[in-house]
């Protein structure tokens, strides 16, 4: 399939010029997520303060992309992540949860922040729409389609994968066996959960909130970013670049560490490959579902709330 998706916007720059801007969002998506990493987990200081100071450069370095012409492509690029950190990140998932009226609600109950957390991202996840509604994109070009679930997963060069073009039946059926047994014998081990804390109710708790979950990064980090990268760099490097983001992203999340940065990662690179070829949203969104909902089961089960 063709590498570049159409996009509404200016003219692309040349192919060297593009090679630059790749070089730029590599730095940036890098400055986002790598210092945080080593202030909190190795040098053990605060990062509150990260949060807003990178939404205000975001902000900044999107007001001076309509000033300046090599800024411009990446117009797109800056306003996604602006939502992501600045929206979601900041707004949602900091500053809401901290109100008064958020904690009447959530109480002391555990289930029920856990839930909120999850819908409150579903906030974020309108707010995104309507910013790429107004910037000129189609439902099709940020994949909010299930797609052709049938489509051909083509090999990915220089890894082989899959070994020759296989229909996405095959081979998204196969990722789910392999992701689920990796997620299974990294997460039992570590947090040994019982079966004595099993319930239906439990069972479709953790169902409901990996659906939103699921549902809300896949549109968030893959679906609103891809449209933006894609025509600038291509299918292989944006199969670099936005999963390597959300790996890197996810270094405090579950799993945790290099190895949920690892795991992360390679989800994410099926899931955004998977958008691309199938031209939609719905392989993505099963296939994080039921990486969430094991992981969610697991913790449910382990009483690891």
């Amino acid at each position: 399939m063709s590498e570049v998706i159409s996009v509404s916007g200016d003219a692309l720059p040349p192919i060297g010029r593009r090679s630059g801007l790749l070089v730029t969002v590599w730095i940036l998506v890098l400055l986002l997520t790598v210092p945080e990493i080593i202030l909190r987990a190795f040098l053990h200081q605060d990062t509150s303060w990260m949060l807003p100071v990178r939404a205000g450069v975001l902000a900044a370095l999107l007001a001076l992309s309509f000033a300046s012409q090599s800024l411009r492509p990446l117009r797109g690029f800056l306003l996604v992540m602006l939502v992501v950190y600045g929206v979601e990140g900041w707004f949602f998932l900091t500053l809401v949860p901290q109100t008064p009226a958020y904690q009447s609600i959530i109480g002391s109950s555990e289930y029920v922040a856990f839930f909120g957390e999850r819908l409150l991202r579903i906030g974020a996840v309108l707010v995104m729409l309507l910013v790429l509604l107004v910037s000129g994109l189609k439902r099709r070009d940020f994949f909010l389609a299930l797609g052709d679930l049938k489509a051909t997963a083509e090999p990915a060069r220089g890894f082989g994968i899959p070994g020759k073009p296989e229909p996405w039946t095959r081979f998204g059926r196969n990722y789910a066996v392999i992701s689920l047994a990796i997620i299974l014998v990294f997460m039992i081990p570590a947090l040994q959960p019982s079966l004595r804390n099993f319930s239906i109710g439990l069972l479709l708790f953790a169902a409901l909130c990996a659906a939103l979950n699921s549902f809300a990064e896949e549109f968030l980090y893959r679906a609103a970013l891809l449209p933006q990268v894609l025509p600038l760099f291509g299918k292989s490097a944006s199969l670099l670049l936005v999963p390597i983001w959300f790996g890197l992203a996810h270094y405090f999340g579950v799993p945790s560490g290099f190895t949920g940065v690892i795991i992360t990662a390679i989800g994410g690179w099926f899931f955004a490959k998977s958008m691309i070829e199938t031209r939609g949203i719905g392989w993505a969104w099963f296939l994080h579902f039921l990486a969430d909902f094991a992981v969610y089961m697991v913790i449910l089960l382990a009483g690891a709330l």
